[in-house]
């Protein structure tokens, strides 16, 4: 994955204060600002995208590009805490997906699943995107096979054991 430290040199990591990143290029283009989206509310009750959480309970929801992609934005995070200019078309390349100039690609596909579903916030280019994801809503686990509905509430009581 490539990634570099944005130019900018401070980052306001809330959705409504992105304005300053959005001097970046689209995420149509090269690269494509990211920062780390911290709410203290979700982050106390939720799951780090990497769990294995996200595997079972928001893989089904937002699908395998974006789960993927929202992972790769997160190992990002690791080197560079307050955010970085993610190279969209090598992301693209590593995750095995296409990333052209245009919105129909499933890079972009993808990105825009993580804004459909409150996991990304912003727009033109700039996006800032959520470590820990919440507990799976309900209206979503009700589509999701038996099985895996039936073992939501033991992850979840498991998880408040931990906190």
């Amino acid at each position: 994955m490539a990634c570099t430290q944005p130019s900018m040199s401070q980052h306001q990591t809330s959705p409504e204060n992105l304005s300053a990143l959005n001097r970046t290029p689209s995420h149509h283009g090269q690269s494509v600002s990211v920062v780390p989206w911290r709410d203290a509310t979700v982050e106390s009750l939720g799951f780090p995208v990497r769990s294995e959480y996200i595997e079972w309970f928001w893989l089904p929801v937002l699908g395998p590009s974006a789960t993927w992609l929202l992972r790769r934005i997160d190992f990002g995070f690791d080197q560079f805490p307050e955010g970085y200019l993610l190279d969209a078309r090598s992301t693209a390349q590593a995750l095995g997906i296409a990333a052209r100039d245009d919105a129909g690609t499933i890079f972009a596909r993808a990105l825009s699943r993580l804004q459909s579903f409150g996991i990304a916030h912003g727009g033109s280019g700039s996006f800032a995107v959520r470590r820990v994801l919440p507990p799976v809503a309900q209206r979503h686990l009700s589509r999701m096979p038996a099985t895996v509905r039936d073992a939501h509430p033991q992850w979840v009581r498991n998880q408040s054991l931990v906190a």
